[in-house]
């Protein structure tokens, strides 16, 4: 099955960027939901069938099944990830656009995962440039997932998310896409770096942005509170009055 530019071989488990022939070996959580979208491709998926178990595997969580939708995104590119919708509040729906079935992939591919244009979340641990206000500045804390997000004018704006748990941080993915959607219509930004994270009751969001401007390093805190239901936070108009594109 063809995706964007990427081919996904089902029965490898295997999504594979095409014009650099590289190959990401998915896991459990990217497979299931990748399989499930495109077995009904065109249609709605529940969020709840999304994550579904098996007789071999327990149901998956709606952390992971946020998780693996925001990664499978990152790997097909800011040009494809709309190939996957969003549908609040219920499920995702895979459009059939640029899907199509493909015999044969022509050639081996490496299945051992690497970085493309726009990078894959990665686990990254002894982040030591970094210290949140709110944290004692003795104990540094690792992000929870980190990715690359390329501009048009070939900058790279590196965004991390953090979180006082592993657990429940469907709503941190969500702001994480809004987010990732606003820096990628930048053709440039005065930003290299964004840092996310999310208080406690969930109703203060954290953003710190650095970056260098004349010269010189700068660093802005952002703290935007919102205590509606269902919660919102980003917004097109609160990017563009932040200056997110410098």
């Amino acid at each position: 099955m063809q995706l964007g530019g990427c081919w996904f071989d089902r029965e490898r488990g295997l999504l594979i960027e095409q014009s650099q022939h590289d190959a990401w070996h998915l896991p459990r959580a990217e497979l299931q939901v990748l399989s499930l979208l495109v077995a009904n491709q065109g249609k709605l998926v529940s969020k709840h069938d999304l994550k579904t178990g098996t007789g071999q595997h327990p149901p998956l969580t709606d952390t992971s099944v946020a998780r693996a939708v925001f990664m499978i995104r990152s790997f097909l590119g800011p040009q494809y990830e709309s190939l996957i919708e969003t549908v609040k509040g219920q499920g995702y729906l895979l459009h059939g656009g640029e899907a199509k079935t493909v015999k044969g992939l022509g050639r081996r591919l490496p299945s051992w995962p690497r970085c493309t244009v726009v990078g894959l979340f990665v686990l990254m641990v002894g982040l030591s440039t970094f210290y949140w206000r709110h944290i004692d500045h003795s104990a540094p804390t690792a992000p929870l997932l980190t990715t690359e997000l390329p501009l048009a004018s070939g900058q790279h704006m590196r965004l991390s998310l953090y979180s006082n748990s592993n657990t429940n941080n469907t709503l941190l993915f969500e702001l994480a896409e809004r987010f990732t959607q606003g820096v990628l219509a930048c053709k440039r930004s005065d930003w290299s770096e964004a840092y996310a994270s999310l208080s406690h009751d969930r109703q203060v969001l954290n953003i710190t942005l650095r970056g260098e401007r004349s010269g010189q390093s700068v660093i802005r805190n952002l703290k935007i509170s919102d205590y509606r239901q269902p919660k919102t936070f980003i917004e097109p108009l609160w990017l563009q009055e932040v200056g997110i594109c410098g």
